[in-house]
């Protein structure tokens, strides 16, 4: 007896938008921040300033007389 060879195609499965989305929110990995270090404002330059010249002086001592 011959042994008989039998051929069968496989037709590739196509994935719809919601298969590609579920399967990239598996795979991507959310981006982490560098740092948590303040990072420079110019507009806060300002801010600080106006804050200083605002500020109270600090209380003289008393004279004596």
């Amino acid at each position: 007896m011959m042994p008989v060879q039998v051929s069968t195609r496989i037709s590739p499965v196509l994935a719809g938008s919601a298969e590609r989305s579920a399967l990239t929110s598996l795979i991507s990995e959310p981006e982490a921040p560098v740092s948590g270090a303040p990072v420079y404002s110019p507009e806060a330059v300002g801010v600080l300033l106006l804050l200083i010249l605002l500020s109270p002086k600090q209380p003289s001592e008393p004279r004596d007389k």
